[in-house]
């Protein structure tokens, strides 16, 4: 789970398109400040941004688009992890699920919507302890990562690149970046726990 947001703050924190992140409340919870992460890969150069970026703006599949296909394959799973990989040959949306103490890893082809592999990823229980509390969480709150990004979309004016879960005082939070015009945007959504009664 964390490689998807590690990718995403390499892509914020050396893109110099990245500027402008939004920090504002919304209904379904509330965006924070980002955190951001410092990079020496040289992989991860300006051109190879700027490409990924260029391919990212041309598909025709949206990442709304992938979720909704990635939780067909699999009823009643909830999106934990998705993101936009350009890099291929053939630029794919890689969603992880969960189902049944199960994360489930498919690759939706950005430009058909086909989907090129569905397999196996993990185990809750294989996963470090961090990534086991998020995927808990993810089953105690009513906001799914689809409303999230549509929330963040709407709060950064753009089209999400990427979404994922990350635990930050120990709470669950979704994290989507949103690709704005020529920026990057990262919206925090912190969901509120549901009320007992």
């Amino acid at each position: 789970m964390r490689r998807i947001i590690l990718f995403t703050l390499m892509l914020l924190s050396w893109s110099s398109l990245a500027h402008a992140v939004p920090d504002a409340s919304t209904a379904g919870g509330q965006a924070s400040d980002p955190q951001t992460s410092s990079s020496n890969d040289p992989a991860l150069s300006q051109e190879t941004i700027d490409r990924e970026l260029d391919r990212f703006r041309r598909t025709e599949v949206s990442l709304h688009q992938a979720l909704r296909i990635a939780e067909k394959i699999h009823p009643g799973s909830k999106t934990a992890d998705i993101s936009f990989e350009g890099g291929l040959d053939v630029p794919v949306y890689k969603v992880r699920t969960l189902q049944s103490g199960q994360i489930w890893e498919s690759d939706i082809d950005c430009s058909t919507a086909k989907v090129l592999n569905s397999v196996l990823f993990s185990t809750v229980q294989g996963l470090n302890e961090s990534d086991r509390n998020s995927l808990t969480a993810l089953d105690t709150v009513s906001l799914k990562m689809s409303d999230a990004i549509r929330i963040a979309e709407r709060s950064a004016a753009g089209k999400a690149i990427s979404g994922g879960l990350m635990t930050k005082d120990g709470k669950l939070a979704f994290v989507v970046v949103v690709v704005s015009g020529k920026d990057l945007k990262q919206v925090t959504l912190e969901p509120t726990s549901p009320r007992r009664r």
